[in-house]
């Protein structure tokens, strides 16, 4: 008789995932303490996506939707400074403004609040600039 056997393995199953579940959300909750090698993303803007990467040597590369950008940063636990930012110099007519938001934040960021898949940038008021989702997530 099958049945007998069939209601524990169910039950087994069930557990199963919720353990991973749970194992899953405290994972993507937990402080990130360094942003080294992470990307990090807006919401896409047309055609092109606004991102920024923390590489390990404390260089910072992006693109703001229009111009690739680069640049130097310095993170001491939720303390981070971005120095002044280089970029190509391309004329996108409908997302400039949105670009000059996105690297003026970045250049005022003095805090941030990092899980392993969301980013806060607060500046030196501690007033949220952005708010960012882990684009390397794996």
């Amino acid at each position: 008789m099958a049945f007998p056997i069939i209601i524990p393995l169910a039950i087994g199953v069930l557990v199963l995932a919720g353990c991973a579940k749970v194992a899953t959300d405290v994972r993507n909750n937990r402080p990130l303490i360094s942003l080294e090698g992470s990307e990090w993303s807006q919401i896409p803007i047309g055609p092109s996506e606004q991102f920024v990467a923390f590489k390990s040597n404390g260089e910072i590369i992006g693109h703001g939707g229009c111009n690739a950008f680069f640049g130097q940063y310095t993170q001491d636990g939720p303390t981070l400074t971005i120095g002044a930012l280089a970029s190509t110099k391309k004329m996108c007519r409908d997302v400039m403004e949105s670009e000059s938001a996105f690297m003026r934040n970045l250049q005022e960021t003095r805090r941030i609040d990092a899980t392993h898949l969301k980013l806060s940038l607060y500046n030196a008021d501690d007033e949220a600039l952005m708010h960012l989702r882990r684009r390397d997530w794996d």
